[in-house]
């Protein structure tokens, strides 16, 4: 009887562990295939601590809640990134409805590895002079962080979701 148990409860811890991977196949599918979208849910902007007033309090968070959609899309051909900005820009745009970090590619070079369970993807946009590096960080359960370095800005930080591209 015990021996029964003991089978029927391993094969059933066997069952849910493999149900759990599974659950985490179609985000692994969507980076391979590049068909998804980052969304921002949160934003952490790295400020230089010389002009950061939350440094009087300190118990105060540098994260900051996004209430409107912003995303960075990946599809084979292209990166397209509409996300806000927070932090020091070492050069103001010309039109000043193109704040943010705002800008589509067709020429990039598209690196995913694993690391620690997770996903890292290094996007290098080859046709654009203001942003220079991405890196995507992916939980096997489909949350992700972006850290996004440019020419002529502060590096910044986005936590968010990967949803499928539909």
């Amino acid at each position: 009887m015990f021996f029964c148990n003991y089978c029927s409860e391993s094969f059933l811890a066997a069952c849910s562990s493999q149900k759990k991977v599974n659950d985490h196949l179609p985000t692994v599918d969507l980076l391979d295939q590049q068909r998804y979208t980052f969304v921002a849910r949160r934003v952490i902007p790295t400020e230089d601590a010389r002009y950061n007033p939350r440094n009087m309090f300190p118990n105060a968070s540098n994260m900051y809640q996004l209430t409107s959609r912003y995303d960075l899309r990946i599809t084979p051909d292209s990166v397209v990134a509409y996300l806000p900005f927070f932090g020091r820009a070492y050069t103001a745009p010309i039109n000043p409805s193109e704040g943010g970090i705002k800008f589509t590619s067709t020429n990039f070079s598209y690196k995913i590895s694993m690391r620690k369970k997770n996903y890292e993807i290094q996007i290098i946009p080859n046709d654009n002079n203001e942003v220079r590096n991405l890196y995507l960080t992916v939980s096997p359960s489909g949350y992700a962080s972006l850290n996004i370095t440019s020419v002529n800005k502060t590096p910044i930080g986005y936590s968010g979701v990967i949803e499928s591209n539909q």
